[in-house]
């Protein structure tokens, strides 16, 4: 009896370290995620600067997709790629619908102006397939910033 009793101790305490280590492994995929889509969103706002031009992010199913403004119409920028979602994330984000269409502009996203100012945003990630009952693991991170490019994540 006292031997079952250290089996299932040993195995309580395997299984907490478990569930512990796989919590960190969901922080570990949304940091890294919010790290790339802010260095993204970065590089876009310094093409923006360093090459004079407006610049516009384009959110999609599929990921982030980058025009610039050229000869009075919104091109793809070839220099930039697009920066596709990480699987097993499900991704919302917001946008200025008001601004989108007083602009004119060819598909909803945020610009970026050659002063280094850009439209404030938000980018939601939620891990897919995660149970969110569960108060250890971090599973979902809201991803947003400011006109000037300050970023907070909550």
């Amino acid at each position: 009896m006292i031997e079952l009793m250290v089996v299932v101790v040993i195995m309580s305490v395997v299984v907490s370290v478990g569930i512990l280590s796989l919590g960190r492994f969901s922080q570990d995929l949304l940091d890294n995620q919010q790290a790339k889509i802010e260095s993204y969103i970065k590089q876009v706002s310094d093409q923006a600067v360093f090459g004079q031009q407006m610049y516009l992010i384009v959110p999609d199913a599929q990921g982030l997709t980058t025009y610039r403004f050229n000869s009075r119409e919104w091109l793809e920028d070839e220099q930039l790629a697009i920066f596709p979602w990480h699987d097993g994330f499900m991704v919302s984000w917001e946008l200025d619908e008001t601004f989108v269409q007083q602009q004119q502009l060819p598909r909803p996203g945020w610009v970026f102006w050659p002063s280094g100012e850009a439209i404030a945003g938000k980018i939601h990630l939620k891990i897919l397939g995660t149970d969110s009952s569960d108060s250890t693991a971090k599973t979902e991170m809201t991803l947003s910033w400011d006109e000037t490019l300050v970023f907070a994540k909550q």
